[in-house]
């Protein structure tokens, strides 16, 4: 276990330095969440060799990530072989007062717009799947509107904007645990947030520094969650409950707050629960070794094209993809009724086939975020917010590590379409010289904020 630790902590690094000023930071967020919810509980049974299905499931997440780090090696050699010119000062992008005041009110309009579809639109349409697919892509706006306030205030040097805008990122777990009882969703959009942010950076030894009580803090705050998630939820989920119901349930995690002990008994079944994938992938690996179930041979897959048809269109289309039913089919682990259990990608990769599956879906993963990740931040430099807009935002669908692949490419779906729908809107709301050639205007005068 030790050695697939290593290994995983080497791909880590090759990552971080990959993640060059040509980045939006896509593949690295990717890689973080993914070792979220795989590395802590790896981690933690590293003495316990008796836990053999982490171990067993951990060896496979490696072999994926091993196999991403590749794919991402490949891909970004091919892409600054076409375009040298990116990590150089020439490309630096250039912004006049009047771009900055442009693109910094369209990164608020993004964050409000985003706010309101998640925060106030969202517990409405719930019951509504193809709705509800929409508003989760328009929420996703949040994050666009972060990232792009936050590169505005980098190339602008304004300190106040950046820090001000850092200063908001903690509130967004808190407020998606208020609003839905869940922390993760607003977990992977500060990850996703602060790996944009960080692949824009020059100076990163604050960063690098930032690291270890990060994670001590972070893991604190989560099993603290888990001790409290039951009674936070039931206030959230309940109709009756009011805001401040729920602000005071929450309010109540904090006050009884704990730093992690890995001696206690219920900070460790915390994250062997919630954040140890790696022992699902073990006991789908020894049911499929064992004959006991078949491999699924791209059946799950293929149930992603019955998922892309609208339920608005097919009002009985078949329930399809349900976590829980995959995890427990292969698994032989039942999980408690209305359960839905995330399957993850390197599981589904494996139940349909096995390690060359996991090892083949990685690659492809790999190359499939280095190449619009390497759009994002190219659209973003050539000042063309429409094509911007459409491939963050679908690239931030696809961050979802422990998802079915059928949600998330019906998300990515939503968020096409989406991104589309706003990007027709915003040419005909924005004059092109505000937005379509910001980074093409003159360089800032000596006077600017």
């Amino acid at each position: 276990m030790l050695t697939l630790v290593l290994i995983w902590f080497a791909v880590a690094v090759s990552l971080t330095l990959l993640s060059r000023r040509s980045s939006a930071g896509l593949p690295l967020a990717y890689f973080l969440g993914l070792s979220l919810i795989h590395v802590p509980g790896a981690v933690l049974e590293l003495n316990y060799e008796e836990w053999e299905w982490t171990s067993v499931g951990f060896e496979q997440t490696v072999i994926g990530m091993v196999s991403f780090l590749i794919a991402v090696m490949i891909a970004k050699y091919a892409g600054w072989r076409r375009h040298p010119h990116q990590d150089t000062d020439i490309w630096r992008p250039r912004l006049t007062r009047h771009g900055v005041s442009a693109l910094d009110r369209l990164a608020r309009r993004y964050g409000l717009l985003g706010g309101v579809a998640y925060f106030v639109v969202m517990p409405f349409v719930g019951a509504v799947a193809t709705a509800t697919a929409i508003i989760s892509s328009l929420g996703s706006l949040m994050m666009v509107g972060f990232s792009l306030r936050l590169w505005v205030a980098r190339e602008c040097q304004d300190q106040l904007k950046f820090w001000s805008t850092i200063a908001l990122l903690p509130l967004l777990p808190f407020a998606t645990l208020v609003q839905g009882g869940f922390l993760g969703f607003g977990t992977y959009w500060v990850l996703a947030i602060a790996c944009f942010l960080f692949a824009q950076s020059k100076r990163r030894l604050g960063y690098y520094l930032l690291v270890p009580p990060g994670i001590f803090v972070g893991i604190s705050v989560f099993v603290n969650y888990m001790a409290a998630r039951d009674d936070i939820r039931e206030v959230v989920w309940s109709q009756q409950s009011g805001i401040g119901d729920r602000f005071e349930r929450v309010r109540g995690v904090l006050s009884d707050f704990e730093w992690i002990d890995t001696a206690n008994l219920t900070h460790r079944m915390a994250i062997l629960d919630r954040l140890n994938q790696n022992w699902l992938i073990g006991a789908a690996v020894e049911n499929l070794e064992a004959g006991t179930v078949k491999y699924a041979s791209g059946a799950t897959l293929g149930e992603v094209i019955i998922a892309l048809v609208p339920r608005a269109i097919w009002p009985n289309k078949p329930t399809v993809g349900g976590g829980g039913t995959v995890v427990s089919d292969f698994t032989g682990i039942e999980f408690a009724e209305g359960t839905s259990v995330g399957a993850g990608q390197v599981f589904e990769f494996y139940i349909n086939f096995g390690t060359v599956g996991v090892i083949g879906g990685f690659l492809l993963l790999g190359w499939v975020f280095v190449w619009m990740d390497f759009w994002v931040i190219e659209f973003l430099r050539r000042g063309d917010q429409r094509r911007f807009l459409f491939w963050f935002m679908i690239s931030l669908a696809l961050l979802q590590p422990g998802g079915n692949l059928l949600e998330i490419v019906v998300s990515a779906a939503a968020s096409a379409i989406t991104a589309y729908g706003l990007g027709h809107f915003l040419n005909r709301r924005w004059p092109a010289g505000d937005i379509a050639n910001v980074s093409r205007l003159p360089l800032i005068s000596q006077d600017s904020p």
